[in-house]
């Protein structure tokens, strides 16, 4: 009883803690877009009121918010449901460093070069930013040969996300000049300047220091003033620079702080190993930054500190200078910077450390909003389909397994809050694929009930109470379902730590979908059924049944039929695939063209309808976005990116045709087919091609290189989990399954002229853990069936067939259930998610095949390679095929 009681207790937290993270979520749909936007002003309108952090009252406020559907506790979505915001932003090339311009001149590297080589690094340094920042799923792409566009998703402190992108992140530790000759050059300078400098400066408690600081009433003509004192020759000293503090937050003092230091830092930020925001112990409501050197610079960095000890060392980032702590001791790999931060500014300055500093100045020149690529068509198209999906999963288990199937349906219900209170918690976004692959989700979580019913049914046919069938057929079904599952949260678990983007965030969603069905059918569906029994109110459990008892298929007899379609599958596949290779990838993988195209037409025009007529024009791959600039009046204005170009770093624009690029023939004739595919949309006025530019792909090199990493280690550690449960053949099995699975699914793909995107990825990545749940409940039942029936006179095909047999029921009946869904998916979700259903349709139905005739099959051919037998040595397979038609074992579906 008091196992019921924790059980019971366990459940009720669960639930209560994910209603409190699904509630802003759920209140926030219910909101008009006039609401959302007088909750949002009402919301900036109190935090301009700042006040020095305080726990108490800090909870308090978050309270308060959650309780008004607070903003940033709402599940994101993507930029395919809401867009986001669109920036470009430039190299600026002319204000480079002269020395570094020069490494690469003296490294042979003309101008353009020296610009697609600092437009990667950038690039790169930029994904980091983002990837650890809270916009997940961004578009970052390289935009000729010295822009780079992003896209962020969300209306989620946008201002923070671009300021983040524009630091530089250039860390230096300069000598801070000593009170004496401070006070001097002040001195000179407000001398010069007829006695309008030093008067506007305070020294903080009137006593004599090295720092002055300024009223913030006074900064700007301070800051003018420094500016010029800075272009005079000769009032400064040579090598001497002033610098400022960053902005006082509103609850410090309204000062900044100036020094006088050396131009020349004692060392920079090079060799810097990490930065980490935390909180500081003597005071938990101030935040600091721990930062660490690795390498020559932690000898170099111990040097300069023991050289100065006693002088004050300003620590500096981008040029403003975050604190000036004396050197007390030799500092040799680790230090504190310390300044007036909030967490949110300690995290992003960590962030920009973290990521490198840029090799050059970024311009911002070009921002504004973009709204959802799919269209409010689309997205109620995909959304209705997905929900139409899971009713007729929800029906069928009531169908099929009655009350057993309305209590899987509760379990379900509860699946579905847990993880979308998980992906609330974890800040995750949602894309519309994410909504069709967590409905895909809930659906294959009818597994586990399944294997469960099963169990019972079998628990029942073999005489016992149902009492005992229920508590019998649990124990027996635990075990298999943590093995499936364990494989595949220990490949999400490597996809999670070592992938980054669209993979990291794949990852969480199935780490926390397996979490979650596997709770709710171990836990919550078991509290159900002895709720019930206790109280006499289930007395018996009838279910129907595709599977016969006595069904006996031969498998592994078609063992080498299959093999030889498998094979022939793949090297036509394949072989198709490599043919089409630059044709075989979407958009997201290639270089693409990216349009801006004005409407002039007093008629609203949908996305919808744009995206139609681009595929009229044979204009498939499309991805079509409204754009709303700040301040503009303009309507049906639309940003549309195809991967329709020529290979070159060509840019054009309508306002500079003046130097055609490499590519510009094959760009303008892109240009000209999307303007007359839409010409007609205008309705007699005019259609103008605001801009034309070559964009390169959305998934980086250093995004194809980590996931190629992560899914080889996945594999790896699935191997070696599968070893150390059942055998090193079952492992092999099982990833040779899934491998076949997948090159099945791009060799269909190849076959019926479809292209690979970033939703087919996340595709081919569900049918990787639907393949391995399917094979492991196989291999489960064997490992079983193997030791039941050793020396009971049967081979070891023999068990094998009747474990796949035993299975059959499930294996189907989890098929089934999931293929309701995509199948609805693929038929009536649209376009824009076609491919990914067209995908997980296929995996699904390649998944069960493997599970029955590549995995099982595989295993056996091993087993004989090893010449063992489960029955005595020296048994054959002949003979024991006679013995098998005299002694069948008892027979009953699991």
């Amino acid at each position: 009883m008091q196992k019921h009681t924790y059980r019971t207790i366990l459940i009720y937290a669960v639930g209560i803690i994910a209603l409190l993270y699904i509630y802003p979520t759920l209140g926030w749909m219910t909101l008009s877009d006039d609401a959302r936007q007088a909750r949002l002003d009402k919301w900036a309108d109190e935090d301009t009121v700042y006040e020095k952090p305080s726990f108490w009252r800090d909870f308090g406020k978050g309270v308060r918010r959650w309780a008004e559907f607070d903003r940033s506790k709402v599940l994101n979505l993507g930029l395919d449901l809401q867009g986001g915001i669109h920036m470009v932003v430039g190299l600026d090339l002319k204000n480079m460093d002269p020395e570094r311009y020069q490494e690469f001149k003296d490294a042979d590297l003309s101008d353009a070069q020296i610009e697609e080589h600092l437009q990667h690094i950038v690039l790169q340094r930029i994904r980091r930013r983002i990837n650890d920042f809270e916009a997940k799923e961004p578009v970052i792409q390289a935009l000729g040969r010295n822009q780079i566009q992003i896209q962020l998703p969300g209306e989620k402190d946008i201002k923070r996300a671009t300021d983040l992108i524009m630091k530089a992140g250039f860390l230096t530790f300069n000598l801070v000049a000593g009170p004496d000759e401070t006070a001097k050059v002040f001195r000179d300078i407000d001398k010069h300047f007829n006695n309008n400098f030093v008067p506007f400066l305070d020294v903080p408690g009137g006593r004599k220091a090295s720092f002055y600081v300024v009223p913030v009433e006074n900064f700007e003509r301070v800051e003018r003033l420094v500016d010029a004192a800075q272009e005079v020759p000769g009032l400064l000293p040579e090598g001497k620079i002033i610098a400022f503090s960053a902005p006082p937050n509103a609850w410090d003092d309204p000062v900044y702080w100036i020094y006088l230091m050396d131009e020349k830092p004692l060392m920079t930020g090079e060799g810097l190993k990490r930065a980490d925001p935390r909180t500081n112990p003597e005071a938990p409501s101030q935040w600091q930054i721990l930062f660490e050197f690795s390498g020559p610079s932690v000898n170099k960095f111990a040097q300069v500190t023991e050289e100065n000890i006693g002088r004050n060392m300003a620590i500096v980032v981008d040029g403003v200078v975050c604190s000036a702590p004396v050197i007390e001791d030799r500092i040799v790999r680790t230090g504190v910077i310390r300044g007036s931060f909030t967490g949110d500014q300690a995290k992003d300055l960590s962030i920009a450390l973290n990521s490198g500093s840029m090799p050059v100045q970024l311009t911002e020149e070009y921002t504004a909003v973009v709204g959802a690529s799919l269209g409010a068509d689309s997205i109620r198209q995909g959304v209705r389909s997905t929900i139409v999906g899971l009713i007729i999963v929800v029906s069928f288990m009531l169908l099929y397994y009655r009350i057993g199937g309305f209590i899987a349906n509760i379990a379900l219900l509860m699946n579905a809050v847990f993880v979308l209170a998980a992906l609330a918690y974890f800040n995750a976004t949602l894309t519309l694929p994410g909504i069709a692959g967590l409905i895909l989700t809930i659906g294959m979580a009818v597994d586990a009930n399944v294997l469960i019913f099963e169990r019972i049914r079998e628990e029942l046919h073999n005489g016992k109470s149902l009492l005992a069938a229920i508590d019998s057929g649990y124990k027996r079904a635990t075990v298999t379902i943590l093995d499936a599952n364990v494989t595949t949260l220990i490949a999400a678990a490597v996809l999670m730590e070592f992938g980054t983007g669209p993979i990291e965030g794949f990852a969480v969603t199935l780490s926390i979908g397996v979490c979650s069905s596997v709770f709710t059918a171990l836990v919550v569906t078991r509290a159900i059924f002895d709720f019930l029994s206790n109280r006499k109110w289930l007395t018996k459990l009838t279910m129907m049944s595709i599977v016969k008892p006595e069904t006996h298929i031969r498998f592994l007899e078609r063992r080498n039929w299959a093999f030889g379609a498998s094979i022939a599958a793949i090297v036509v596949g394949m072989t198709l695939f490599a043919v089409r290779w630059d044709d075989s990838f979407g958009v997201d993988f290639t270089n693409g063209t990216n349009m801006t195209v004005t409407l002039n037409t007093s008629q609203v025009v949908g996305i919808g309808e744009v995206r139609d007529a681009l595929a009229a024009a044979d204009i498939e791959d499309a991805v079509v976005q409204e754009v709303d600039e700040k301040g503009s009046t303009v309507i049906n204005r639309f940003l549309i990116r195809t991967s329709e170009t020529g290979s070159g770093p060509a840019t054009a624009t309508a306002e500079d045709t003046s130097e055609a690029p490499p590519d510009a023939e094959e760009t303008e004739t892109v240009a000209s087919r999307v303007e007359k595919a839409l010409a007609p949309l205008c309705a007699g006025g005019e259609m103008v091609v605001d801009k034309v530019e070559t964009v390169g792909p959305a998934v980086g090199d250093e995004l194809k290189k980590d996931a190629r990493a992560t899914i080889f280690f996945a594999l790896l550690f699935v191997v070696v989990y599968l070893w150390f449960r059942f055998e090193l053949k079952f492992a092999i099995g099982a990833v040779a399954a899934l491998v076949h699975d997948v090159l099945v699914t791009i060799g269909l793909f190849a076959l019926t002229g479809r292209q690979i995107s970033m939703p087919v990825i996340a595709a081919l990545l569900t049918i990787i853990g639907y393949s391995l749940n399917d094979t492991i409940v196989v291999f489960d039942r064997i490992r079983e069936d193997i030791r039941l029936y050793r020396g009971r006179g049967f081979s070891y095909p023999q068990v094998m067939d009747m474990s796949i047999n035993q299975t059959l029921s499930r294996t189907l009946l989890t098929s089934l259930t999931t293929l309701f869904v995509v199948v609805v998916l693929l038929i009536f979700g649209g376009d824009v998610i076609n491919d990914f259903a067209f995908a997980l349709c296929a995996g699904v139905i390649v998944g069960t095949y493997s599970s029955i005739f590549v995995a099982s099959p595989l295993v056996y051919l091993m087993q004989r390679m090893q010449r063992k037998q489960v029955l005595p040595t020296g048994e054959d397979e002949k003979n024991s095929n006679r013995r098998k038609k005299n002694s069948k074992p008892k027979k009953t579906n699991a």
